[in-house]
C-alpha cells in the first residue's frame, strides 16, 4: 500500500510520503508544528466559544487565493512558468485537508444524533473544537507557505520569513516562562 501511495505520490513529483506530508503542512519542515498547533488550538477554542465558523471559513477561502496568488507570482519571479502539473499539486493538497474537515465534522453530525448525553452534548462538542482546530491549522499552514512565496518575491531565500516567526515563537516562549518563575 505505501509504494502504491508513494508511486502516485511520484506523479506529483513528490519523492516520498514525508516530502509531501512536508508539502501539506510545512511547519513541520521548519520545526514549527508546536506553535502552530499550539496556536491552532487556542484559536479553535476561542472561535468555538465565541461561534465564529463563518469567519473561519472565509479566512480559510482567503488562505487559498493568497497563497495561489503568491505561489504563481513567486514562480514567475524564479522563472518557473504556470503548470496545470504545478496547480494539480495545490489541488491535491487542499483536497486532503477538506477531507480531514469533512470526516471531523461527520463525526460531530454522529454525536448530535445520539440520545445518550456524553454522546450527543460532551461528543459533540469535542468534534465541534476538533474542527475549528483543523480550519485553523489549516489556515496557518497555508500562511507559512505564503511566507516561504513572500520570500521569494521579495529575492529573499524562501525560509526567511519563517526564521522570523521563529525566532519571534522563541522569544515570546522565553517570555511566557520568565513570567511563570
Amino acid at each position: 500500500m505505501v509504494k502504491l501511495i508513494s508511486k502516485y505520490l511520484s506523479t506529483y513529483g513528490y519523492d516520498s510520503i514525508p516530502d509531501f506530508l512536508q508539502s501539506v503542512a510545512p511547519s513541520f519542515k521548519y520545526g514549527l508544528q508546536v506553535p502552530a498547533l499550539s496556536f491552532s488550538a487556542m484559536a479553535a477554542f476561542i472561535t468555538q466559544w465565541l461561534g465564529l465558523s463563518p469567519f473561519l471559513a472565509v479566512a480559510m477561502l482567503v488562505a487559498i487565493a493568497t497563497e495561489m496568488r503568491t505561489g504563481i507570482r513567486a514562480s514567475r519571479r524564479q522563472g518557473i512558468p504556470f503548470e496545470s502539473f504545478r496547480f494539480s499539486r495545490c489541488i491535491i493538497k487542499l483536497s486532503i485537508w477538506l477531507a480531514i474537515i469533512y470526516i471531523v465534522h461527520a463525526f460531530y453530525k454522529e454525536c448530535l444524533l445520539q440520545d445518550e448525553f456524553l454522546y450527543n452534548k460532551i461528543g459533540s462538542l469535542f468534534f465541534s473544537v476538533v474542527k475549528f482546530f483543523v480550519m485553523t491549522w489549516f489556515c496557518v499552514e497555508h500562511l507559512t507557505s505564503i511566507l516561504e512565496n513572500l520570500a521569494v518575491l521579495d529575492g529573499k531565500p524562501k525560509d526567511e520569513l519563517i526564521c522570523k516567526v521563529s525566532e519571534l515563537w522563541r522569544e515570546v516562549a522565553a517570555q511566557v516562562k520568565k513570567k511563570k518563575k
